[in-house]
């Protein structure tokens, strides 16, 4: 099936999308900021529908990033060029995660009380790392859009299972119906075109 997007006007006339789809959407072009050579990833925190911060993940600010290092039109992975297994990764990866860079932002940012009861959008599942960093703030809601996997699988479901005991609503959500034509088409074409005439 052909997926069109919709002229401005058909966008127009196609309903609003739904909160968890427009935060979702808005996480998937924060990872276009993505550094990391691996799994670009994006995040945004909200409370009460509004958005607190965002993140991506990639190195800390001064460091070289692993898409600057690329090789003669290589990709680039710190970890993987110094063949480091995957259950050590989190030892050399000098990524920081798209939750944790967002969670530092908002304490940077005095926004630390506003992370109780919040809810984190992301394009991918968090890691340990992130959930203890996320459950330590209080983050009280995690929707993502692709499950976590890895060649250990117990270690993925141990993941899943502490996140899904570490926060109120643990859901994998995705873009799709009209909604998605909506914001594809915002994306792609000019955004505020004019659609009825001035006078």
């Amino acid at each position: 099936m052909e997926f069109s997007l919709p002229t401005l006007l058909e966008g127009r006339l196609l309903e609003r999308p739904e909160w968890d789809q427009y935060f979702l959407a808005i996480a998937k072009v924060v990872s276009t900021r993505s550094t990391c050579s691996s799994r670009p990833v994006g995040c945004v925190v909200v409370r009460e529908n509004r958005i607190l911060v965002t993140g991506y993940n990639g190195a800390p600010p001064g460091e070289r990033h692993c898409t600057d290092q690329s090789r003669e039109g290589g990709i680039h992975c710190a970890r993987r060029a110094q063949n480091v297994p995957d259950s050590l990764k989190h030892d050399v990866c000098r990524s920081l995660h798209a939750e944790e860079n967002a969670v530092r932002l908002a304490l940077r940012l005095g926004l630390d009380p506003l992370l109780a009861g919040a809810s984190v959008y992301t394009t991918l599942s968090p890691c340990v790392r992130c959930i203890g960093l996320m459950r330590e703030h209080g983050v009280a809601k995690v929707f993502f859009e692709l499950a976590y996997e890895s060649v250990d699988q117990d270690r993925d479901r141990r993941w899943r299972e502490l996140a899904e005991s570490s926060f109120e609503v643990y859901r994998q959500i995705g873009l799709s119906g009209p909604s998605s034509r909506k914001i594809a088409g915002a994306v792609v074409g000019v955004t505020s075109e004019r659609l009825l005439p001035s006078f």
